[in-house]
């Protein structure tokens, strides 16, 4: 006994006065063979007929009751493994663990335990306990006093299983309850029947508990309106059976869809019907996407399962059909909404790209592929930090972090070899978590550099602006001045002579008139200087024609040439005034650097242009190498731009310059 104490663990003895083995296995087979009466010999055993006490154990083990002994002290002394399994081992286990009442232990074992202690009398009761898999578990359990010997009392629990009947009783008056409300006027008849089941529960509960079923299913698939069902033969394809769903899906009455035939109601063929068949007697079931049409010859879009099932020996089909026209066509419409909204993406020259939290890309358009060279790669295999410059990635990584811990949008500009304007927007989920972020990068090089060039601009022309009054303010200060001066002196010194009395001396006045003049000449230049009035009078043909004469009397080393191909109508104000102004900068540095003898001037039509061609013979110089301050080849430059033209400088040492400036012709024109 010892041993098989040591082995199992199971068997534990008091604390006092030990009971023999042979006390004790009598003990336990007297009072185990009565409950378990089935699986020992009838009646009492003797002394003489105890089992030996290692089989008695083995006995107990397999078979199906819970068996437990505890001492006066509700102490445990033995419990078999049916009693482990399910209330848990008794192992170092005394009183006060039974007493613990939020246990299954104590609901089952300690409550009545502690009762038949208290009352000294036999108690039998139910109890229940939850399993691993979240159902109940019943047993029927017997506490009795058993005495050991004159002197000590033990007490004997037993418990049996009895799920099957419970789970039949609960169900059965589940049944019961449904039928009496549903159909009072049987009651009486519901409850003869009652009194029948619950006579033959035992032998009948199987079939009764899947025939419940059966009906259930039946009614939940055919006595509703909810999806569209229906059962066929596989041989003959006539319909059998039909829920009013499927009668109002085709179109139909409910009567007389039945004994039609498949293909005449859906408008499936027979060939497809028969592949269909072959299929569900394969697998047991297949499921597919296909066309049905109504009554009214519209098709729509369904989702078709068929079963196989049997009914008497025949083959039949039970057909469960799911409208999808709706989703088709929800999923045709997102489909066109993706394809529009990936070519409108396409159509942009700037970078949008969807990215998820780790930064690789999920979507992206055209101008992304290129920038980040993964044109002809799957978006899923990018990641954008991983494709950006070294010097920008910090700034990128800094603003998408922010956006992923504040949701809120970020703007970074980023300048390095491009310049680029960079917007960073969470997108969020329906529980508001960010699940991606839409970038969108906008490439403002042009913007910038046009800022900064208009900046510089500005500066050039505040400074030419300087320069230009500085020059006028020597001009007028070295010449109409100094002429003005004297002209002054002289009518002073005449007044002071005619006051004496003196006659006005004709060659003094004669003087006087020529310094005007000379006054009057220079200006005259300096207002030509500043905007010729010839150019608004008579055009740009004219005002063209006056500078290459007036240059002449300050050049006449020079031999000057110009033909006009183009009639004065064709220039708008603002081409008449850039194309003079370009003409008379380069003509002033052709007369002033080339040390040529021959400067030419032609204007004709290209295409849609205005050419202006200004050529001289000089030593000519190198464009590369070449930066003038103040008004200079820059400011030419810029001019040409202000009226959409473009400027072209071609220039070799020692084989002269050729300047050549080409404007859109904004009218009609005519060649003279």
């Amino acid at each position: 006994m010892a041993g098989v104490s040591e082995k199992n663990g199971r068997v534990r003895h008091g604390l006092d006065e030990q009971p023999s083995a042979n006390d004790f296995e009598t003990l336990v087979a007297e009072h185990v063979c009565d409950a378990e009466a089935a699986y020992c010999s009838a009646g009492r055993p003797s002394a003489q007929a105890v089992l030996p006490y290692n089989l008695l154990l083995k006995v107990l083990d397999t078979g199906p009751i819970a068996v437990a002994l505890f001492s006066e002290d509700c102490s445990p002394l033995y419990w078999n493994e049916c009693f482990e399994d399910n209330f848990g081992t008794l192992e170092g286990a005394g009183a006060e663990k039974l007493r613990q009442k939020s246990t299954s232990l104590w609901r089952c074992v300690g409550e009545s335990l502690f009762t038949v202690r208290g009352s000294q009398e036999e108690i039998r009761g139910e109890c229940c306990k939850l399993s691993e898999h979240g159902t109940y578990i019943w047993f029927e359990t017997r506490t009795q006093v058993v005495q050991a010997d004159e002197a000590r009392r033990i007490y004997f629990f037993v418990a049996t299983d009895i799920t099957h009947q419970k789970t039949a009783q609960i169900s059965l008056k589940q049944t019961r309850d449904e039928l009496e409300e549903r159909v009072k006027e049987r009651t009486t008849v519901l409850a003869r029947l009652n009194n029948m089941l619950e006579e033959q529960v035992e032998r009948s509960r199987l079939q009764q508990q899947a025939l419940v079923e059966s009906e259930e299913r039946f009614r939940n698939i055919f006595l509703n309106k909810h999806g569209i069902r229906f059962i066929w033969d596989s041989v003959t394809f006539e319909i059998e059976e039909i829920n009013i769903g499927a009668a109002e899906f085709y179109g139909y009455e409910q009567d007389d869809m039945v004994g039609q035939s498949l293909q005449d109601i859906t408008g499936m063929s027979v060939a497809a019907i028969e592949d269909r068949i072959e299929e569900v007697k394969r697998s047991g079931h297949v499921s597919f996407t296909a066309l049905h049409r109504q009554s009214n010859g519209e098709m729509k879009y369904v989702e078709v399962h068929f079963a196989g099932v049997k009914n008497k020996g025949r083959r039949l089909i039970y057909a469960f059909i799911i409208d999808i026209s709706e989703r088709i066509e929800a999923e045709r419409k997102v489909h066109e909404h993706q394809n529009n909204l990936k070519a409108l993406m396409n159509s942009m020259s700037d970078c949008a790209l969807l990215v998820d939290t780790q930064g690789q890309v999920i979507t992206m358009n055209h101008a992304a592929e290129l920038e980040f060279h993964s044109v002809g790669q799957p978006a899923d295999s990018v990641n954008v930090f991983a494709r950006l410059d070294k010097q920008v990635v910090n700034v990128w990584r800094s603003a998408f972090e922010a956006v992923l811990l504040m949701g809120v949008a970020e703007h970074i500009e980023t300048d390095v070899n491009r310049c680029w304007n960079v917007s960073f927007y969470p997108v969020f989920t329906e529980s508001l978590d960010i699940s991606a972020v839409a970038i969108y990068a906008e490439d403002i090089t042009f913007e910038k550099r046009t800022a900064e060039q208009m900046k510089l601009l500005s500066k050039r022309v505040l400074s030419a602006q300087e320069d230009e009054r500085k020059r006028i303010g020597r001009e007028l200060h070295d010449s109409t001045a100094q002429t003005i001066s004297g002209i002054k002196y002289l009518l002073e010194s005449e007044v002071a002579r005619m006051e004496r009395g003196a006659e006005v001396a004709p060659e003094k006045l004669s003087k006087m008139i020529e310094l005007l003049q000379g006054a009057i000449v220079e200006l005259r230049h300096i207002i030509m200087a500043l905007r010729p009035t010839i150019l608004d009078d008579l055009g740009l043909i004219a005002a063209l024609r006056w500078l290459l004469n007036e240059i002449s009397i300050m050049h006449p080393a020079f031999m000057f040439s110009s033909t006009f191909d183009l009639s004065e109508h064709v220039f708008s104000e603002l081409q008449k005034t850039v194309l003079f102004r370009v003409a008379q900068e380069a003509l002033s540095n052709a007369a002033k650097h080339s040390r040529g003898s021959n400067i030419s001037l032609h204007i004709k039509q290209e295409g849609h242009s205005c050419v202006l061609y200004i050529q001289d013979d000089g030593e000519g110089f190198s464009v590369e190498n070449c930066s003038r301050a103040g008004v200079g080849l820059g400011s030419m430059r810029e001019r040409v731009e202000l009226a959409n033209g473009t400027l072209d400088i071609l220039s070799l040492e020692g084989q002269g310059t050729l300047v050549r400036v080409a404007v859109p012709l904004g009218a009609v024109n005519v060649t003279d």
